[in-house]
């Protein structure tokens, strides 16, 4: 894995406007802005296979341990699970409700492969990953011989027609005050679930009526299929989450709370202990000791927040990159060790490899000079040489 430079393209901020990517701009706290147009790691055919495999064993080790938590009917109380969730988790998991997407983050150095966590319920980065560096590759000059592992677009389209029948009508929600990232990519999914031949609508979360019966629109339509950039540990903590119901189609479905909590890396270790993808992870307990290199980790927290470093049981503070959030705090942590990420030209990169359905189907990148990427760490593209 190398980090290469190469010459920015012209009118590469256009190409980024045509496709709806507004946000390349947004600023990074190092004076520069989020896409990094000269910059890109570059891989060999071995070392995505070898990735391309992890994820695609890593998701399965998750719905095995996912599905025996649900036989068992036993959570464990650090996955913090609302008791109203269970039925839901149990219904959408026993009828199959069917997954579209997933990311996981690893920690690379060209070898040794390891997983920092599964983002599985609302990951974003999604068009960057798919549309804009795919742009990229196919622009660039002086790269002979390269690809990109980078079939997102096109299993999504799929995957879409693959969920619901053609024609189906899909609401898209969003909190209405989040982000133009957030509503960049949920715009993106609509795109893709349009050219799946869908019919699709746009809400925030905050518009989504009860009628009675039914979740309506603004136009009183029903909401049958529901595509939501918003947590599912949000929704239940909504007062419209007692009127929910296994007749709405979800999309991530309910069974993805086990996923995308970061307790999950706690059963994986107790079920995998020692393998090669994972990192040794613990309920966060004072009373345990923890020694040597360790990171204390929300279980359900975003872009990098309420992570903390802890070294032979002393907390050293906020992990570089880290910031602290009041809501985050409430339900949990778990400790789990410390990884080296490699440092290219000051930066350190995270991998990005996305699941659409239960296959992986491409990868993006993170970097920053932090230790933790955060929401205003730079996206890298990347290739690879045949």
């Amino acid at each position: 894995m190398k980090r290469k430079c190469f010459q920015a393209r012209p009118n590469w901020q256009q190409e980024h406007e045509k496709i709806g990517f507004d946000y390349y701009n947004l600023p990074s706290l190092d004076g520069s802005i989020y896409w990094s147009e000269g910059v890109a790691y570059e891989f060999t055919l071995k070392q995505i296979e070898q990735l391309e495999d992890a994820s695609n064993e890593l998701h399965q080790m998750c719905m095995q341990v996912a599905g025996e938590i649900i036989q068992k009917g036993d959570y464990p109380d650090y996955f913090q699970i609302p008791q109203a969730a269970i039925p839901l988790i149990e219904h959408s998991w026993h009828n199959h409700a069917p997954m579209l997407y997933g990311r996981f983050d690893f920690a690379y150095d060209g070898r040794q492969i390891k997983m920092l966590e599964y983002n599985a319920d609302t990951p974003t980065g999604l068009l960057e990953a798919s549309v804009a560096q795919w742009h990229w590759i196919e622009q660039v000059e002086n790269i002979p011989h390269r690809d990109q592992f980078n079939s997102i677009h096109e299993d999504l389209i799929n995957r879409w027609k693959t969920i619901f029948p053609r024609g189906s009508h899909i609401h898209f929600a969003a909190c209405q005050e989040a982000g133009r990232e957030d509503w960049g990519n949920l715009e993106y999914l609509m795109d893709t679930a349009f050219q799946a031949g869908h019919r699709v609508s746009e809400l925030s979360m905050e518009n989504i009526g009860w009628d009675g019966q039914n979740f309506v629109d603004l136009n009183d339509q029903s909401i049958d299929q529901l595509f939501k950039l918003y947590p599912w540990e949000w929704v239940w903590e909504e007062n419209f989450s007692q009127y929910l119901k296994p007749s709405t189609q979800w999309v991530e479905p309910c069974w993805k709370m086990l996923l995308s909590n970061k307790a999950i890396l706690v059963e994986l270790w107790k079920k995998f202990p020692n393998h090669p993808y994972l990192l040794e992870s613990h309920a966060f307990d004072t009373n345990v000791s923890l020694q040597g290199k360790w990171v204390k980790k929300p279980i359900l927290a975003r872009e990098g927040a309420n992570i903390r470093v802890v070294e032979d049981n002393i907390d050293q503070g906020a992990a570089s990159g880290s910031f602290y959030f009041d809501d985050y705090d409430k339900y949990g942590y778990i400790a789990q060790k410390w990884v080296n990420t490699p440092l290219y030209d000051g930066k350190l990169p995270t991998l990005g490899l996305w699941m659409v359905g239960h296959t992986c189907a491409g990868m993006s990148i993170r970097e920053d000079e932090f230790d933790i990427i955060g929401n205003d760490a730079h996206f890298a593209a990347h290739y690879f040489l045949e």
